[in-house]
């Protein structure tokens, strides 16, 4: 039973460190095939409709405890290295003292209260404040916004030193930082996370994270808990010290199962083997269920009344239908938005309500067209990706990475043909802005650059052409407006309410076979 504490940390720090590279793979090394693994997380799982995640990890839940907490969840994995670090330094500073935890009641009213207002918010038609608190996305909006520019620095130095060796395996990458409001809001969460860590372990989890108070309400009634044997606990209070949830009480001799993660902590440090991890109501080893310390909730006497188990019951089912309920309510925005979606989106409404903003699709971007919003998809938009066209940036023709890797199914996955007749936005073009109307100068490149033709050049006047457009077979892509020489541009894109599928430009079959010279032009 000592070995469980190890086996945890094993699976733990693999699941961690294969969701930790995807979100720092700028060179695309991990196969697609390994994508499936960002769908495990339960908000990402909950958004996306994904039946068969939810009941194993709410049959996981049942059976094992809050075992996801501790092995599943990026972001607890995470809370756990910063607590490797706290130990360290506690004790590289002889203040071992301070290591030592005790039992404290847990905040009933905070984190039930978050997980109602989190449930009826989204009920009501938005996912802000999932989109604040699920773990899942912190986690990722942190490495992005902190990790990977730190990455990206190290791989140019390497670069550059291999560089000079005359060996070039390695390569120069462009570093792309968040935006400010991305970068305060992660700055933020980090440092709340780590304070509340350094002073509280498990703090975090058992108080402000909506899944984890979910999934403490399954746990108060899972077959396998922690257990306190009395004819065995000597009181020496080392379960006590060592519990990252504080939520063992060895005065009353119980174990508040709805807190309790599943570290192990307590069984690897009992040398009387008077802590135990057991099917509750079996005979195991000889020792009978009346000689064992049960959980608050596994007791005849329960803190909740009957109001509030009716309204967490209710919140419970609310959960389990997030991904099947209809349409609620229309999500607010500030004006009409300008910027495209990334394809797949399908439209504002139906994005923002699933979209949580991991930035997994930003730090994925081969391009670096998606950007996390601000105001630009309105109010419940916010930290949520869209497209933003700059010099040389715009969305590639043949790619639908972010379309493929969406753990929360806010991108629809979209084939590469799909994608490419995808329209995310249309084409508009200020004729008195365009340098062939202005200087009577020769331009066209943005007819070159459209991948659809829905730019292209006629006849205007003294042998030059101008562009017109075709809007239905346009998909958005941005390219045309990337390329302008023109700033503000006198063509660009303006984003749709809901994408759909463009018209498929028409191939003319008559027109004479170009003969290519020798140089390509």
């Amino acid at each position: 039973m000592k070995r469980l504490k190890y086996i945890r940390r094993i699976v733990a720090a693999l699941y961690g460190f294969i969701v930790l590279l995807f979100f720092l793979d700028f060179a695309e090394l991990l196969p697609t095939q390994l994508h499936g693994i960002l769908h495990i997380p339960f908000v990402p799982a909950l958004m996306s409709g994904s039946v068969v995640i939810i009941l194993s990890i709410l049959l996981f839940t049942l059976l094992f405890g809050r075992l996801y907490c501790s092995v599943l969840c990026p972001l607890g994995i995470f809370q756990d290295v910063v607590l490797r670090i706290k130990r360290w330094w506690m004790k590289r500073t002889n203040q071992k003292k301070k290591l030592r935890t005790q039992y404290e009641k847990p905040h009933n009213y905070l984190r039930y209260g978050i997980l109602g207002v989190i449930v009826l918010s989204y009920i009501a038609g938005s996912s802000f404040f999932v989109l604040l608190l699920d773990p899942y996305s912190n986690f990722g909006r942190i490495i992005v916004s902190f990790f990977k520019p730190i990455v990206l620095y190290v791989n140019n130095i390497i670069a550059a030193i291999a560089n000079y060796f005359g060996n070039y395996s390695f390569y120069n990458v462009t570093v792309e930082y968040q935006p400010w409001f991305m970068l305060l809001f992660s700055a933020l969460i980090l440092v709340v996370l780590i304070i509340m860590v350094w002073k509280k372990e498990r703090l975090w989890c058992n108080t402000l994270c909506p899944v984890g108070t979910f999934l403490g309400l399954i746990s108060r009634y899972s077959l396998f808990q922690i257990c306190l044997d009395k004819e065995k606990c000597t009181h020496c209070k080392k379960c006590v010290s060592n519990c990252k949830s504080r939520c063992i009480d060895d005065v009353q001799g119980v174990v508040d199962s709805s807190r309790c993660v599943t570290c192990f902590n307590c069984i690897d440090q009992c040398k009387e083997n008077g802590v135990r991890y057991l099917p509750i109501g079996w005979k195991k080893d000889k020792v009978k269920r009346e000689n064992l310390s049960l959980s608050h909730t596994s007791r005849s006497t329960n803190a909740f009344s009957e109001s509030r188990r009716r309204f967490i019951s209710g919140s419970i089912l609310a959960i389990v239908a997030l991904p099947v309920r209809g349409e609620v309510a229309e999500t607010m925005g500030l004006a009409p938005r300008r910027y495209p979606l990334p394809p797949g989106a399908g439209s504002l409404s139906r994005f923002q309500k699933k979209c949580t903003g991991c930035q997994l699709c930003v730090s994925k971007c081969p391009a670096h067209v998606l950007k996390p919003a601000f105001l630009e998809n309105g109010i419940s938009g916010i930290m949520q990706p869209y497209m933003y066209f700059s010099v040389h940036k715009f969305c590639q023709f043949e790619c639908n990475l972010c379309t493929q890797i969406c753990p929360n199914d806010a991108l629809q996955k979209l084939s590469l043909e799909e994608k490419k007749l995808t329209q995310v936005g249309v084409v508009h073009f200020k004729k008195e802005k365009c340098v062939v109307y202005s200087k009577e100068e020769y331009c066209g490149a943005c007819a070159e650059h459209c991948p659809t033709q829905a730019v292209h050049m006629v006849e205007y006047k003294n042998g030059l052409t101008i562009p017109s457009i075709t809007p239905e077979i346009c998909i958005g892509c941005g390219a045309c407006e990337s390329i302008c020489p023109v700033r503000p541009e006198a063509i660009f894109i303006v984003g749709t309410e809901v994408q759909k599928k463009a018209k498929a430009p028409e191939i003319n079959k008559n027109q004479e076979e170009v003969v290519i010279d020798d140089f390509g032009f």
